[in-house]
Protein backbone atom coordinates (compact mmCIF):
# COMPACT_ATOMS: atom_id res chain seq x y z
CA UNK A 1 0.00 0.00 0.00
CA UNK A 2 3.20 2.36 0.87
CA UNK A 3 4.44 1.84 -2.63
CA UNK A 4 1.47 2.81 -4.07
CA UNK A 5 0.38 5.68 -2.41
CA UNK A 6 4.30 6.86 -2.84
CA UNK A 7 3.27 6.69 -6.70
CA UNK A 8 0.32 8.51 -6.48
CA UNK A 9 2.30 11.15 -3.79
CA UNK A 10 4.44 11.67 -7.09
CA UNK A 11 1.78 11.65 -9.86
CA UNK A 12 0.15 14.40 -7.89
CA UNK A 13 3.48 16.43 -7.27
CA UNK A 14 4.71 16.41 -11.41
CA UNK A 15 0.68 17.03 -12.29
CA UNK A 16 0.63 19.87 -10.06
CA UNK A 17 3.68 21.36 -12.19
CA UNK A 18 5.02 23.33 -15.47
CA UNK A 19 6.37 20.78 -17.84
CA UNK A 20 10.01 22.40 -15.96
CA UNK A 21 11.73 18.85 -17.05
CA UNK A 22 13.88 19.44 -14.31
CA UNK A 23 10.93 19.77 -11.56
CA UNK A 24 9.51 16.87 -12.57
CA UNK A 25 12.87 15.13 -12.36
CA UNK A 26 13.35 16.48 -8.55
CA UNK A 27 9.54 15.96 -7.35
CA UNK A 28 10.17 11.98 -7.23
CA UNK A 29 13.32 12.16 -5.13
CA UNK A 30 11.58 14.87 -2.70
CA UNK A 31 8.51 12.23 -2.24
CA UNK A 32 11.52 9.24 -1.76
CA UNK A 33 13.30 11.49 0.65
CA UNK A 34 10.42 11.66 2.98
CA UNK A 35 9.55 8.27 3.63
CA UNK A 36 13.37 7.54 4.17
CA UNK A 37 13.89 10.12 6.46
CA UNK A 38 10.55 9.11 8.43
CA UNK A 39 12.28 5.20 8.47
CA UNK A 40 15.59 7.00 9.45
CA UNK A 41 13.43 9.08 12.76
CA UNK A 42 14.17 12.17 11.22
CA UNK A 43 10.46 12.89 12.48
CA UNK A 44 9.65 11.06 14.97
CA UNK A 45 9.76 14.14 17.34
CA UNK A 46 8.07 15.81 15.13
CA UNK A 47 4.48 17.59 14.04
CA UNK A 48 5.88 16.74 10.31
CA UNK A 49 6.16 13.22 8.71
CA UNK A 50 3.45 10.79 7.81
CA UNK A 51 0.13 9.99 9.01
CA UNK A 52 -1.85 7.44 8.52
CA UNK A 53 -5.23 5.89 8.73
CA UNK A 54 -8.79 4.99 8.24
CA UNK A 55 -11.96 6.53 7.00
CA UNK A 56 -15.46 5.78 7.07
CA UNK A 57 -18.71 7.86 6.41
CA UNK A 58 -20.68 7.52 9.55
CA UNK A 59 -23.75 5.06 7.89
CA UNK A 60 -20.53 2.31 7.09
CA UNK A 61 -21.21 2.31 3.10
CA UNK A 62 -17.71 4.21 2.15
CA UNK A 63 -14.54 3.39 3.37
CA UNK A 64 -10.53 4.43 2.53
CA UNK A 65 -7.20 4.45 3.85
CA UNK A 66 -6.14 7.68 4.56
CA UNK A 67 -2.66 9.15 4.09
CA UNK A 68 -0.86 12.46 5.00
CA UNK A 69 2.06 13.82 4.21
CA UNK A 70 3.69 16.87 5.48
CA UNK A 71 7.46 17.89 4.63
CA UNK A 72 7.10 21.60 6.04
CA UNK A 73 7.77 22.80 2.43
CA UNK A 74 4.66 21.90 0.32
CA UNK A 75 1.31 22.40 1.40
CA UNK A 76 0.23 18.70 3.07
CA UNK A 77 -0.91 16.48 1.10
CA UNK A 78 -3.81 13.84 2.16
CA UNK A 79 -4.57 10.82 -0.14
CA UNK A 80 -7.72 8.66 0.19
CA UNK A 81 -7.13 4.55 -0.71
CA UNK A 82 -10.50 2.97 -1.77
CA UNK A 83 -11.04 -0.61 -1.83
CA UNK A 84 -12.05 -0.98 -5.58
CA UNK A 85 -8.66 1.02 -6.19
CA UNK A 86 -9.81 4.34 -6.87
CA UNK A 87 -7.43 7.22 -4.96
CA UNK A 88 -8.41 10.96 -4.19
CA UNK A 89 -5.50 12.71 -3.54
CA UNK A 90 -5.52 16.68 -2.64
CA UNK A 91 -3.45 19.38 -0.45
CA UNK A 92 -4.28 21.40 2.30
CA UNK A 93 -5.65 25.02 2.04
CA UNK A 94 -1.90 26.35 3.82
CA UNK A 95 1.85 25.03 4.82
CA UNK A 96 2.54 23.19 7.82
CA UNK A 97 5.67 24.45 9.54
CA UNK A 98 7.38 22.90 12.15
CA UNK A 99 7.03 22.88 16.09
CA UNK A 100 2.97 24.01 14.94
CA UNK A 101 0.20 23.13 16.76
CA UNK A 102 -2.17 25.21 14.47
CA UNK A 103 -5.07 23.52 12.63
CA UNK A 104 -4.88 22.61 9.05
CA UNK A 105 -7.64 22.69 6.71
CA UNK A 106 -8.03 20.24 3.73
CA UNK A 107 -10.96 20.73 1.22
CA UNK A 108 -10.60 18.60 -2.43
CA UNK A 109 -13.83 18.36 -4.50
CA UNK A 110 -15.23 15.32 -2.52
CA UNK A 111 -13.48 15.35 0.98
CA UNK A 112 -13.26 18.32 3.69
CA UNK A 113 -11.61 17.64 6.78
CA UNK A 114 -9.76 19.22 9.79
CA UNK A 115 -6.22 18.06 11.30
CA UNK A 116 -4.26 19.31 14.50
CA UNK A 117 -1.49 17.27 15.84
CA UNK A 118 0.63 18.70 18.70
CA UNK A 119 3.93 19.64 17.88
CA UNK A 120 6.11 16.37 18.85
CA UNK A 121 3.71 14.64 16.50
CA UNK A 122 1.28 12.89 19.12
CA UNK A 123 -1.90 13.25 19.59
CA UNK A 124 -3.07 13.81 15.94
CA UNK A 125 -6.91 13.94 15.37
CA UNK A 126 -8.78 14.33 12.33
CA UNK A 127 -12.44 16.10 12.92
CA UNK A 128 -15.22 17.69 10.65
CA UNK A 129 -14.71 15.17 7.88
CA UNK A 130 -16.96 15.19 5.35
CA UNK A 131 -17.50 13.08 2.18
CA UNK A 132 -19.62 13.80 -0.75
CA UNK A 133 -21.99 15.31 1.86
CA UNK A 134 -21.87 12.76 4.47
CA UNK A 135 -20.50 12.92 7.57
CA UNK A 136 -17.79 10.63 8.41
CA UNK A 137 -14.97 8.82 10.53
CA UNK A 138 -10.85 9.10 10.45
CA UNK A 139 -8.71 7.43 13.08
CA UNK A 140 -5.09 8.40 12.36
CA UNK A 141 -1.48 7.99 13.91
CA UNK A 142 1.63 8.80 12.94
CA UNK A 143 4.14 6.74 11.60
CA UNK A 144 8.03 6.89 13.06
CA UNK A 145 11.48 5.10 12.78
CA UNK A 146 9.85 2.77 16.10
CA UNK A 147 6.70 2.13 14.63
CA UNK A 148 5.24 1.30 11.02
CA UNK A 149 2.25 1.66 10.43
CA UNK A 150 -0.22 -0.99 8.19
CA UNK A 151 -3.88 0.10 7.28
CA UNK A 152 -6.43 -2.12 5.72
CA UNK A 153 -10.06 -1.40 5.33
CA UNK A 154 -12.68 -4.18 5.66
CA UNK A 155 -16.43 -4.51 6.56
CA UNK A 156 -18.39 -7.25 8.12
CA UNK A 157 -21.85 -8.94 8.16
CA UNK A 158 -24.14 -10.54 10.44
CA UNK A 159 -23.80 -14.41 11.05
CA UNK A 160 -26.35 -15.42 13.19
CA UNK A 161 -28.91 -13.55 15.94
CA UNK A 162 -29.26 -10.71 14.32
CA UNK A 163 -33.12 -11.12 14.36
CA UNK A 164 -33.72 -9.12 17.49
CA UNK A 165 -31.67 -6.43 16.44
CA UNK A 166 -33.34 -3.34 15.07
CA UNK A 167 -30.19 -2.66 12.89
CA UNK A 168 -27.98 -5.52 12.64
CA UNK A 169 -31.12 -7.84 11.57
CA UNK A 170 -31.49 -5.13 8.27
CA UNK A 171 -28.46 -7.14 6.74
CA UNK A 172 -25.90 -5.90 4.47
CA UNK A 173 -22.48 -5.09 5.17
CA UNK A 174 -20.64 -2.40 7.73
CA UNK A 175 -17.50 -0.87 8.00
CA UNK A 176 -14.74 -2.95 9.73
CA UNK A 177 -11.98 -1.09 9.89
CA UNK A 178 -8.35 -1.84 11.22
CA UNK A 179 -5.04 -0.01 11.93
CA UNK A 180 -1.80 -1.92 12.89
CA UNK A 181 0.66 -0.20 14.80
CA UNK A 182 3.92 -2.50 14.35
CA UNK A 183 3.31 -3.45 10.54
CA UNK A 184 0.67 -6.23 11.28
CA UNK A 185 3.80 -8.39 11.75
CA UNK A 186 4.94 -11.32 14.49
CA UNK A 187 3.74 -11.58 17.90
CA UNK A 188 2.13 -8.52 19.88
CA UNK A 189 1.32 -6.71 16.85
CA UNK A 190 -1.70 -4.27 18.26
CA UNK A 191 -4.40 -3.13 15.69
CA UNK A 192 -6.65 -0.42 16.26
CA UNK A 193 -10.56 -0.89 15.40
CA UNK A 194 -12.53 1.52 13.28
CA UNK A 195 -16.38 -0.36 13.67
CA UNK A 196 -19.45 1.53 12.31
CA UNK A 197 -23.63 0.57 13.48
CA UNK A 198 -26.63 2.93 13.30
CA UNK A 199 -24.90 5.88 12.09
CA UNK A 200 -21.95 5.75 15.13
CA UNK A 201 -18.65 4.42 15.02
CA UNK A 202 -17.52 2.18 17.80
CA UNK A 203 -13.57 1.64 18.65
CA UNK A 204 -11.62 -1.31 19.52
CA UNK A 205 -8.61 -2.97 19.74
CA UNK A 206 -6.79 -6.20 19.01
CA UNK A 207 -3.74 -8.38 19.27
CA UNK A 208 -1.86 -10.71 17.19
CA UNK A 209 -0.13 -13.72 19.06
CA UNK A 210 0.87 -17.82 18.17
CA UNK A 211 2.13 -16.86 14.68
CA UNK A 212 3.16 -19.32 12.45
CA UNK A 213 4.23 -20.59 8.75
CA UNK A 214 0.91 -22.18 7.19
CA UNK A 215 3.14 -24.33 5.03
CA UNK A 216 1.47 -22.64 1.52
CA UNK A 217 4.18 -19.80 2.04
CA UNK A 218 2.41 -17.39 4.50
CA UNK A 219 2.18 -16.50 8.27
CA UNK A 220 -0.89 -16.77 10.23
CA UNK A 221 -1.71 -15.44 13.60
CA UNK A 222 -4.44 -15.68 15.96
CA UNK A 223 -5.91 -12.41 16.55
CA UNK A 224 -8.11 -11.19 19.79
CA UNK A 225 -9.96 -8.07 21.11
CA UNK A 226 -12.77 -6.18 22.39
CA UNK A 227 -14.95 -3.63 20.48
CA UNK A 228 -17.59 -1.42 22.72
CA UNK A 229 -20.40 -1.16 21.43
CA UNK A 230 -23.47 1.64 22.09
CA UNK A 231 -25.22 -1.09 24.43
CA UNK A 232 -22.49 -3.85 25.79
CA UNK A 233 -19.37 -4.94 24.90
CA UNK A 234 -18.15 -7.46 21.85
CA UNK A 235 -15.05 -10.19 21.97
CA UNK A 236 -13.38 -10.99 18.55
CA UNK A 237 -11.37 -13.34 17.51
CA UNK A 238 -10.13 -14.45 14.08
CA UNK A 239 -6.92 -14.62 11.86
CA UNK A 240 -4.33 -12.58 9.74
CA UNK A 241 -2.69 -14.00 6.97
CA UNK A 242 0.27 -12.08 5.33
CA UNK A 243 3.48 -12.81 3.57
CA UNK A 244 6.40 -10.88 4.96
CA UNK A 245 9.27 -12.74 2.38
CA UNK A 246 7.91 -11.17 -1.08
CA UNK A 247 7.01 -14.69 -2.18
CA UNK A 248 5.84 -13.92 -5.41
CA UNK A 249 3.02 -15.84 -4.81
CA UNK A 250 1.55 -13.85 -2.31
CA UNK A 251 3.66 -10.81 -2.75
CA UNK A 252 2.48 -8.17 -0.25
CA UNK A 253 -0.75 -10.10 0.92
CA UNK A 254 -2.56 -9.35 4.15
CA UNK A 255 -6.19 -10.84 4.96
CA UNK A 256 -7.79 -10.37 8.23
CA UNK A 257 -10.70 -12.33 8.83
CA UNK A 258 -13.02 -13.39 11.53
CA UNK A 259 -16.27 -13.25 14.27
CA UNK A 260 -17.04 -10.98 16.98
CA UNK A 261 -19.93 -11.71 19.20
CA UNK A 262 -22.09 -8.20 20.25
CA UNK A 263 -23.83 -9.32 23.80
CA UNK A 264 -26.32 -6.10 23.38
CA UNK A 265 -27.97 -5.51 26.99
CA UNK A 266 -31.15 -4.39 25.01
CA UNK A 267 -31.25 -7.47 22.42
CA UNK A 268 -29.16 -10.58 23.24
CA UNK A 269 -26.52 -12.07 21.58
CA UNK A 270 -25.46 -11.37 17.93
CA UNK A 271 -22.95 -12.85 16.21
CA UNK A 272 -20.94 -10.88 13.15
CA UNK A 273 -18.37 -12.47 10.69
CA UNK A 274 -15.63 -9.71 9.45
CA UNK A 275 -12.93 -9.64 6.72
CA UNK A 276 -10.47 -7.39 5.23
CA UNK A 277 -10.74 -5.99 1.65
CA UNK A 278 -7.90 -7.34 -0.70
CA UNK A 279 -5.82 -3.98 -2.09
CA UNK A 280 -4.02 -5.95 -4.75
CA UNK A 281 -7.12 -8.39 -5.66
CA UNK A 282 -5.72 -11.01 -4.40
CA UNK A 283 -5.77 -12.66 -1.06
CA UNK A 284 -3.54 -14.46 1.55
CA UNK A 285 -5.13 -18.38 2.15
Amino acid sequence: MKKLFTFLFIGSMIASCSNDELNEVNEPETAVDLETQVAEGLYDNSNLGIYEGVFTTLDGKQRATVLIEMNGKDNPLVAFGFPDGQLKSFRSDAKASKASDDAIQFSGEDFSFDFSVEEDGSNPIVSNAIYMGKEGDVVIVKETSKAAVETKTGTYRCLNGCEDHPDLGKGGTQTFNSIATSDGMGNGADFILQVTLKNEVFPGTMTQTNCVANGRGATTCDLSGTIQGGSGPADVTGEHTYDNDNIEQFEDCSTLRGQWVYDSAWFGESSLVFESDSASGEECI
